[in-house]
């Protein structure tokens, strides 16, 4: 008699971080949940740093991150954020494309809004960044 043991094969899900740059000098950093080869989650927790903005009274860097995660349908995302200020407020807007493995991404950021006193009518543009995964 023979007896064969079936033993159901789960693809445990890996969390891979990530960090790039944009066209300037600013950073992009986060976390992907990766099931066998395929981005299906970016964490909480995007983040950028050091990004150039333009305001009505000159030029700063801005950074901040998300507070909610990002799901992943074709190999993109996107998300969008606003945050209150004691001046009005700030909006931040990212999307997200990984390449067909998952070991890179890129995509744009946008923040604009009133970000204190003495930075209103602020805006970064469209800001193209890359970012490739890193390892742990």
């Amino acid at each position: 008699m023979v007896v064969a043991l079936v033993m159901p094969i789960t693809a445990a899900a890996a969390i891979r971080h990530f960090q790039g740059r944009d066209r300037d000098a600013g950073t992009v950093s986060f976390n992907a949940r990766i099931k066998p080869g395929h981005a299906r989650r970016v964490a909480v927790g995007f983040t950028w740093k050091n990004l150039p903005v333009r305001c009505h009274e000159g030029w700063t860097d801005t950074d901040g991150s998300f507070t909610r995660s990002m799901r992943v349908r074709h190999r993109r995302f996107h998300g969008t954020g606003r945050m209150r200020t004691q001046v009005g407020q700030v909006a931040a807007r990212v999307t997200g494309r990984f390449t067909s493995h998952g070991k890179k991404a890129h995509g744009t950021i946008r923040v604009h809004g009133d970000f204190s006193a003495g930075a209103t009518k602020c805006d970064t543009g469209r800001d193209h960044w890359k970012a490739h995964r890193v390892a742990a």
